[in-house]
C-alpha cells in the first residue's frame, strides 16, 4: 500500500486472497462484492479501453487479470520492498513517470493509507492522459487496519468532493455493504479475538453468511453508510484543486 513516507517501505504481510477468499475469511463478503463492482466497471462502456493502466499501490496485483481485458499493459507501482512492483513510488507519493503516461489509474484500498490524499490524487491526475479514467476504492465504515499506517475514512459525499477537487468528473459511484452489514462486520471484527482459536473460523463463516443474506436482498443503489466506496472518474483538462 502507498504512504507518503516510503522509507517505511512495503509491508510484507499476509493480505489474503482477494479474488477467491475462503468463506470463513473475515472479509469474504466485502472482497467478493468489491470484485463484482470492479467487474461491472470493466464491463461498462463508461470505461474506455486503452494501452496502459497503472495500479497505484499494487501490492500483489490481485486485479491484473481483470483489467488486462481492456488494457494491453499493466504497470504496478508500490513502495520500496515490493518485489512485484514494476516501478517504485517516491517521496510524497511521486511516480517516476512522465505526465500523460496512462489511460487509466487503478487505486484499490490504498487512499486510506496515504498521508496526503490531495498529493496522491494530484499525481494520479498528472500521469493520466487526456480523458483518462480513475478507478478508486477506499473505506467508509471500517475497522482500523494499518498497512503500514491507516489515516482516513470517507463519507460518500466527502470522497466525491475530494476526487472532484483533484480535477476529475465522477462517472459512476458504487458501494459495498449498507448500514446493517457494516455493523455486522464491525461486530465480527470487535469480538473475533475473544473467541478460542478453533471457534474463530466457524464464527466468521456464520457472520459472513448473515452479511451475504442481507446483501443479496439489498438494492444496488449506493449506500450512504457503506464499508467501501468505488468511484469511476474521468480526468478533466484543468489543473487539480483549481
Amino acid at each position: 500500500m502507498t504512504n507518503k513516507y516510503p522509507s517505511q517501505g512495503y509491508q510484507n504481510q499476509e493480505r489474503g486472497d482477494r479474488i477467491a477468499p475462503s468463506r470463513s475469511a473475515r472479509t469474504f463478503c466485502s472482497l467478493t462484492i468489491l470484485l463484482d463492482r470492479l467487474q461491472r466497471i470493466v464491463q461498462s462502456d463508461l470505461l474506455p479501453a486503452g494501452e496502459a493502466i497503472l495500479d497505484y499501490g499494487c501490492a500483489n496485483k490481485p486485479y491484473q487479470w481483470l483489467f488486462k481485458e481492456k488494457f494491453g499493459e499493466y504497470v504496478g507501482a508500490d513502495l520500496p520492498g515490493n518485489s512485484q512492483a514494476d516501478i517504485i513510488i517516491g517521496t510524497a507519493t511521486q511516480l517516476p513517470c512522465e505526465k500523460s503516461s496512462f489511460d487509466c489509474v487503478l487505486s484499490s484500498q490504498v487512499l486510506e493509507h496515504v498521508a496526503d490524499p490531495k498529493e496522491y490524487l494530484n499525481e494520479a491526475w498528472r500521469v493520466l492522459r487526456h480523458g483518462g479514467s480513475l478507478i478508486l476504492s477506499t473505506h467508509g465504515i471500517w475497522a482500523y487496519h494499518p498497512d503500514p499506517t491507516d489515516f482516513w475514512r470517507w463519507t460518500m459525499d466527502g470522497l466525491q468532493h475530494e476526487v472532484r477537487k483533484a480535477g476529475f468528473e465522477i462517472m459512476m459511484v458504487q458501494s459495498v455493504f449498507g448500514l446493517e452489514s457494516s455493523a455486522l462486520q464491525l461486530w465480527q471484527d470487535a469480538t473475533y479475538e475473544r473467541l478460542p482459536l478453533p471457534l474463530q473460523p466457524i464464527y466468521t463463516r456464520l457472520i459472513q453468511a448473515a452479511i451475504g443474506f442481507i446483501e443479496r436482498r439489498r438494492s444496488d443503489r449506493p449506500s450512504n453508510d457503506a464499508s467501501i466506496y468505488i468511484i469511476l472518474a474521468r480526468k478533466l483538462d484543468r489543473p487539480p484543486n483549481d
